[in-house]
């Protein structure tokens, strides 16, 4: 009996090797998605298995599933995935699994029973030589059944077989797969080259992207800031569905996109929600849609959205796929974009020149102002244009130019006042500086309704002409056929020209100020006591005043472009070493020296230098102001000359008195003397000459107390002494 067991389990394992055989030769399938079903079609036959299911993993996730039998509806990528404990078992351990009693394996089974009936189990990997590529499960043996070993040995045998078939076809399909990428990639370039129109571009785009993705339909859709659509274009979708699915696309898919920052996908056919409603299913019958972002610089510009009319699932590869082209449209649109925009740059740089070279050289706001409006409307192609100027004076912008032919409007507008605090427009003028865009005056309430209706606008560009953030007034672009909706182009061009008239009234404003400036410069050179002159680098004269005039005795143009020669020959080196102090940025102030008159006579001064520059601080020359001294220094000698004469007289009259006391001693001790002398005695000669010369010396003593008045007289040898004989005489007299 027991010989007749082992055969029977021989021949049951040689059948089973016999269908293992013919199934794997029958997985001759290119696609993996195709040959999947077949292995788990087979794994059911072979082993007689109630549901068979297989998965492939790439990565982190499960890339594909297909499931066959009884069960196959209930096993999807929700209760079959690696995050299961059965997988999560498989994974970590490396091996095959057989349970025959689930009551005592719920921790492994956990999950899986919750939408599938598993009275046995098996779970066997798929290994290659980077691991384990995929799983394959056997739910369930007929005939209420229990697996068994050899159902395992089956499995794992199999296993070793067809996974280097998957390997290779996994393969095959990346290469077809990066050759259909490569593909669609050159397609979507070439498209790119030869486009730089954006509205036929993106047809052409979503024309490509359409036929690479083997999809039904597809739209491209462009968002501004607010991820509001601004432009939208289609292929093989009807035209009688666009609006409601842009209303659809606009309300829901981009706002999920936006909030996922990545690819959105959904089927009509999922259990949860679906995004597409049923009134898209009815009208267009979309069974399933994948969008995702168009972006640039990690910006979102736009979605790249295609859909499908049939049952369709997107494989990781086609989300991939769409991707790698959503990133190269992108950059496509940006390139376009940023052509169209230097080619508007080019247009607008052209334009601003042009009104450069015309209103520059104008020197009067009045004519300034009137080319501008007359140039607006041929610009701008508006109605026509006006302008206001600020008055500080009156606290208001006033009326300007305008390029209204009708005499009634004119008169009108020149009447204007626009005040802060009581028109909108000046206090919006005054806070934003920049330009303001009214596309709709009637229903915006900023402009007063008598204006609107006077002049019958309807659309309005303000731009204001600021200069070093003080505003000089602005000008008003009025469209009164229709509401206008105003371009990038023209918004440049507005802004460029007020911007330039900004400019030139600043410069008018300067000139003016320069001219008022120079007259007031002039008028105080002109009436200067002082003499007021200039010289360049050269020493060449560039100003002389009428001081200087009556000063060194030359006329204004005796001198002026001449370099002349007031300077005596003996203080030849004063100016080059003024000029170079100067240079060096020292002062030179009230430095008094001489200088020679046109009729050879020298006069004192007192003389100032200082460095002219030009606007950019280069020094360009020196000024001089010279002061004539020679009175102030005659005056200042002969105060020296009275303080030296006062001293000397101060001098004598102490003089007098110190030597009057010893004098007057020596006289009376030498008339002693002689009293009591014999005339005959030797010494008393001698005595007699001390008292007469003392009396001498006390009558020039008495002479020099008595004088108050400096006299002098030639003596041998001396220029001049003090004539003290006669200062006394005179003083007596």
């Amino acid at each position: 009996m027991k010989n007749n067991y082992t055969i029977e389990q021989c021949k049951r394992y040689a059948s089973g090797l016999h269908r293992l055989q013919n199934l794997c030769a029958s997985i001759n399938k290119e696609m993996l998605k195709d040959a999947l079903p077949m292995i788990t079609k087979g794994i059911a036959r072979l082993i007689n298995a109630e549901t068979a299911a297989a998965c492939i993993i790439d990565g982190d996730k499960l890339e594909l599933l297909s499931a066959y039998g009884r069960q196959s509806k209930a096993i999807s990528m929700h209760n079959i995935n690696i995050k299961n404990s059965a997988c999560s078992w498989i994974l970590k351990n490396k091996k095959p699994i057989l349970i025959d009693n689930p009551l005592r394996n719920k921790r492994i089974l956990k999950g899986l029973t919750d939408n599938i009936r598993i009275d046995s189990f098996i779970g066997v990997p798929l290994f290659s030589e980077k691991g384990i590529l995929g799983i394959i499960f056997a739910f369930n043996k007929k005939n209420r059944d229990l697996f068994a070993k050899q159902d395992i040995d089956f499995l794992s045998i199999f296993s070793t077989v067809v996974s280097p078939l998957i390997e290779n076809i996994r393969l095959n399909e990346r290469q077809n797969q990066i050759q259909k990428e490569l593909s669609a990639l050159q397609s979507i370039i070439d498209t790119t080259l030869a486009n730089k129109d954006l509205e036929t571009l993106l047809y052409s785009l979503t024309q490509k992207v359409v036929r690479a993705m083997a999809i039904d339909s597809g739209e491209i859709y462009l968002l501004d800031e607010a991820g509001s659509i601004t432009f939208r274009t289609s292929y093989n979708v009807p035209e009688e569905v666009l609006e409601q699915y842009e209303d659809r696309m606009q309300k829901e898919i981009i706002r999920e996109v936006l909030k996922k920052e990545g690819p959105f996908i959904s089927y009509a056919y999922a259990k949860d929600k679906p995004i597409l409603t049923s009134e898209h299913i009815r009208s267009y019958h979309v069974m399933a849609i994948l969008a995702v972002p168009l972006r640039a610089k990690k910006k979102v510009m736009g979605i790249l959205h295609i859909d499908s009319l049939s049952s369709h699932t997107f494989s990781p590869y086609e989300i991939n796929l769409l991707e790698i082209l959503a990133e190269r449209i992108a950059l496509a649109i940006e390139n376009v974009q940023l052509f169209a925009a230097l080619n508007e740059e080019a247009d607008v740089s052209a334009t601003l020149l042009q009104t450069a070279e015309l209103i520059s050289n104008h020197t009067s706001v009045n004519q300034l102002l009137k080319r501008i409006v007359n140039i607006i409307p041929w610009l701008v192609n508006c109605d026509f244009c006006c302008t206001h100027l600020w008055s500080e004076k009156d606290g208001a912008f006033l009326s300007a130019e305008t390029s209204l032919t009708d005499d009634s409007l004119t008169a009108y507008f020149k009447r204007l006042f626009i005040r802060p605090g009581a028109d909108i427009i000046a206090d919006k003028i005054f806070n934003t500086r920049s330009s303001i865009i009214i596309e709709d005056v009637t229903d915006s309430g900023f402009l007063p309704k008598v204006l609107i209706d006077t002049f019958n606008i309807k659309s309005l560009l303000i731009a204001p002409f600021v200069s070093k953030e003080s505003v000089m007034g602005f000008m008003n672009i009025a469209f009164a056929q229709a509401a206008h909706t105003f371009t990038t182009k023209e918004i440049a061009i507005s802004k460029g020209i007020a911007n330039q008239v900004a400019v030139v009234l600043e410069n008018i404003k300067l000139n003016e100020e320069i001219t008022e400036s120079e007259e007031r410069y002039r008028t105080l050179v002109e009436s200067a006591t002082d003499a007021i002159t200039c010289v360049d680098l050269d020493e060449v004269v560039i100003s002389w005043n009428s001081a200087a005039e009556k000063m060194y005795g030359y006329l204004k143009e005796e001198v002026m472009n001449k370099k002349i020669s007031i300077i005596p020959e003996d203080r030849g080196t004063e100016l080059p070493m003024f000029f170079e102090s100067v240079i060096k940025g020292n002062i030179i102030s009230n430095f008094e020296t001489k200088r020679r008159r046109k009729d050879g006579s020298l006069i004192d001064v007192s003389l100032t230098i200082s460095p002219v520059k030009d606007g950019t601080g280069e020094i360009i020359g020196f000024s001089g102001i010279s002061r004539d001294i020679t009175e102030k220094k005659q005056l200042e000698e002969k105060r020296v000359q009275l303080e030296k004469e006062s001293a000397v007289i101060e001098l004598a009259g102490a003089a007098a008195h110190e030597i009057n006391q010893p004098l007057t001693s020596i006289i009376a001790r030498a008339d002693l003397l002689m009293m009591n002398m014999e005339k005959e005695d030797p010494t008393y000669r001698a005595v007699k000459v001390i008292f007469e010369d003392a009396k001498r010396i006390a009558l020039l003593v008495q002479q020099i107390g008595r004088i108050t008045k400096y006299k002098t007289k030639s003596y041998i040898g001396k220029e001049k002494i003090i004539d003290i004989e006669g200062a006394a005489k005179d003083d007596s007299e």
